[in-house]
């Protein structure tokens, strides 16, 4: 009889949980947000792993992150993505974050250049691939994301400091620089630069509401630098042929 009881008054707890104790009643729409994260995480470990093997599945897995990111944009809103805001902006919007992208990265390839410093480019393809597609979204929703909301909501929760909820975009702009602190090398200018080009990715982000074109801002900078590069290189090439 006490054994009935006990297994009658765990009966709702069984039907809550499933099996490892987890939620049964997991919301359909969260299993968007677990794949966005599986794919991009592990994508990115397959990339950043040695092995030419390694490099397609991470290849085959970020284009499939890609679109799944691009399809799945105002839909991530829980576990915590919504302070992400991955949102979609209207066209004219992608198109300024690209060309500013793209204005920034040959800004910076020819402060560089002039100042006799390289750029620590990757010649990995994985890296490289990473570099263009992975890192920027990651990023920008780290610093673009999860951290501008955090910023302003706490200018925003500070007595009379409403109007200055805009010192998010320079201050998520300082985190980002400081955080490339941890790669060998770093010269003052490139942290000058980092700066500038974080605060180019929070403006967009500010602006349009949305870490979206932030990130695509990202990746044409990145590109761009890449592409300079090479044509650089190729240029070097000529002259000394």
């Amino acid at each position: 009889m006490i054994r009935g009881r006990l297994l009658a008054g765990t009966a709702p707890v069984n039907q809550e949980k499933g099996m490892f104790g987890l939620s049964a009643n997991l919301k359909r729409g969260e299993y968007r947000e677990i794949v966005f994260w599986l794919l991009l995480l592990g994508s990115w470990q397959f990339l950043a792993s040695p092995g030419s093997k390694n490099g397609v599945i991470g290849a085959v897995g970020t284009a499939a992150f890609l679109l799944f990111a691009w399809a799945s944009l105002d839909q991530l809103t829980r576990l915590g993505l919504g302070h992400a805001r991955w949102r979609s902006v209207p066209g004219r919007n992608w198109l300024l974050a690209i060309a500013s992208g793209f204005i920034a990265g040959v800004t910076v390839f020819w402060i560089a250049s002039i100042a006799g410093e390289g750029m620590m480019l990757s010649t990995d393809r994985k890296l490289i691939l990473l570099q263009l597609t992975l890192g920027p979204v990651l990023e920008e929703i780290v610093f673009r994301g999860y951290l501008f909301a955090l910023l302003m909501w706490s200018f925003n929760r500070v007595a009379g400091m409403r109007r200055w909820d805009r010192w998010a975009v320079a201050v998520a702009a300082l985190v980002f620089a400081v955080v490339h602190l941890a790669q060998p090398g770093v010269s003052w200018l490139q942290m000058a630069c980092i700066t500038s080009t974080g605060t180019l990715y929070g403006w967009i982000r500010y602006f349009s509401g949305s870490a979206a074109p932030a990130a695509a801002a990202h990746a044409a900078y990145n590109l761009t630098l890449y592409a300079m590069a090479g044509v650089a290189a190729d240029l070097g090439k000529a002259v000394a042929g």
